[in-house]
């Protein structure tokens, strides 16, 4: 369970989550708010993996399309392609964050190739390989997150408010935290349908539901709380997280962290995306492995920014809509 559980997190804690930007956009601006959302995001992470797993475990599926196939036969089409983009488009943009690490356009084409690299060897393995794999990457990252927000809790800064959380309204918070959720719930599924086969009882399904959202709370109120002390010109930058550091060797170990986020998230939706090609007529494992990561390495050379900022809210539109189908199917 713990192998399913590590990949689960690996797949949620990418580069956004590592680097602090999406903690600061969707909870930290917010304030007192912005809590309330993180608690409200967490039970839907609760609600909502335990639910997909339910519903990968009832349909014997393998892959996403499958999954789709069964609870919205009408829609699977445009689900599946929709998924297909996504997957893509989330492993060009590690693939380029990975790149953007290095100094020199040498140094980018270096660490791209290679992570791209290792990417595709995990792949070769199977599913069982990449989720021993996740088993020893994902407590080295979620203990070395947890570990970053301690250091600077144990400092003297306080709670900075900053203009935007200043207000006593909970709506926007509460408002972000279900976009929040349902966007890395669209991603989660993906995952999930390629390794629920793990999990055989019901009881391990609300284990993983409850553990990995444990561990995943945990990290996110640590973070959160440590980057409420940064004001906001610190929180504005590309990587808030540096800013909890000491100017000393930490930041150096904090770059390898985020090598870790992006490397295991690029694993996890290259997976995802390699297990719904290998079901295609004439499809091999191998090819359908070589195809997701070529594809979303080439891809990384272009500039994604506007497609994010669009692309990831209709996921998360689609994440809410397949959640509501979630539940509905349960009740059924």
């Amino acid at each position: 369970m713990w192998a399913v559980t590590a990949f689960y997190l690996a797949g949620v804690v990418g580069a956004g989550f590592a680097s602090g930007r999406e903690l600061v956009v969707f909870f930290v601006r917010y304030g007192p708010a912005g809590l309330a959302g993180l608690f409200m995001a967490l039970l839907l992470f609760c609600l909502g993996t335990y639910l997909a797993l339910e519903a990968c475990s009832k349909h014997d599926v393998s892959s996403y399309g499958e999954l789709f196939q069964a609870i919205s036969p009408k829609w699977r089409a445009v689900l599946d392609l929709l998924y297909a983009a996504f997957l893509l488009v989330g492993s060009a943009v590690m693939f380029a964050g990975l790149a953007a690490a290095a100094k020199t356009p040498l140094g980018g084409f270096v660490l791209r190739f290679s992570s791209a690299l290792l990417v595709y060897a995990a792949l070769r393995g199977g599913v069982e390989k990449v989720l021993r794999l996740s088993s020893w990457l994902t407590p080295v990252l979620v203990a070395g997150l947890c570990l970053m927000a301690a250091v600077r809790l144990s400092g003297p800064q306080q709670p900075i408010l900053i203009p935007e959380s200043r207000s006593s309204k909970f709506m926007p918070g509460l408002e972000a935290g279900l976009l929040y959720a349902c966007y890395n719930l669209g991603f989660a599924l993906s995952f999930l349908a390629s390794s629920h086969q793990h999990l055989r009882t019901k009881a391990q399904r609300w284990g993983l539901a409850v553990l990995g959202n444990s561990v995943l709370g945990l990290c996110m109120l640590l973070l959160y709380l440590a980057l409420s002390t940064l004001d906001t010109a610190q929180l504005e930058q590309p990587f808030p997280l540096l800013n909890l550091l000491p100017k000393s060797g930490w930041q150096q170990g904090y770059l390898i962290l985020l090598w870790a986020a992006m490397y295991s998230t690029a694993l996890a939706n290259s997976l995802a995306l390699t297990s719904r090609l290998a079901q295609l007529r004439n499809v091999n494992w191998t090819a359908a492995a070589c195809a997701a990561v070529a594809v979303g390495a080439g891809l990384s050379y272009f500039g994604f920014g506007w497609l994010i900022e669009t692309a990831y809210p209709i996921l998360g539109l689609a994440g809410l809509w397949l959640l509501v189908r979630l539940v509905w199917e349960a009740a059924a």
